[in-house]
């Protein structure tokens, strides 16, 4: 993720707090993934459209004022590179690292296994086009991530991930292999014996060199303000 070094307009330089600012720029994709829904009307869509019309704009504004624009992740759906490509653009020439965040805002829970790979190799294609880097980074559309989605960043050689919460502010290394969680499935014909047991430890399994930057609903602003 991007550098999270000070702003110069900091005043105080004992401050110690550092952090990692990072927009996900939906727009209309949060409708059509994760978010899809019978009841999705014009006035849901209209505020997807918001979001680049309008908001895109004014965040490059409020970034190159603090002069922070290049200290700033983008994580962007193919969806929303290719609807509003002037915005996207302005983004790259901000000097701002772009991230991946699915196509269309879709969760991996939402694909098959060749689906979501076919999904991460588009959107690779459309952010080197549009910075002429490979991109390292990933966010899960919804956080919807599975143990098939960290092997394929492992796969790609994507440097960090930002989906999970297993710590809250400090960034760890995922595991190299990643297994399903053992859920328990309820039956008349089992012993509660059967399932009365712990999960592994998932921070002692051997590491990966993919870093995990934690992310939860409290760090983000849609939470409070949808």
């Amino acid at each position: 993720m991007a550098s999270s070094t000070s702003s110069p307009h900091t005043t105080n330089s004992k401050q110690k707090i550092r952090i990692a600012l990072s927009i996900d720029f939906d727009a209309i994709s949060g409708w059509l993934g994760t978010s899809q829904h019978p009841d999705n009307n014009m006035a849901d869509h209209s505020s997807g459209y918001f979001s680049g019309y309008v908001g895109v704009p004014r965040l490059l504004k409020v970034f190159s004022r603090l002069g922070i624009s290049n200290k700033v992740t983008w994580c962007i759906p193919g969806h929303s590179i290719e609807t509003f490509p002037a915005q996207a653009k302005a983004i790259a020439e901000s000097g701002a690292e772009i991230a991946l965040h699915g196509y269309a805002h879709e969760g991996s829970t939402q694909m098959t296994a060749k689906q979501e790979r076919d999904v991460l190799i588009k959107t690779m294609g459309l952010v080197k086009k549009l910075t002429g880097k490979q991109p390292r980074g990933y966010r899960a559309p919804l956080y919807q991530i599975q143990e098939r989605t960290v092997k394929l960043l492992q796969e790609f050689d994507f440097l960090w991930d930002s989906s999970l919460a297993h710590l809250d502010s400090s960034p760890y290394l995922l595991p190299k292999e990643v297994e399903k969680l053992e859920t328990i499935e309820f039956s008349p014909d089992k012993e509660a014996k059967d399932w009365m047991k712990p999960s592994k430890d998932f921070m002692r399994l051997e590491k990966s060199g993919l870093v995990e930057i934690p992310c939860n609903w409290y760090m983000e602003d849609m939470t409070p303000m949808q």
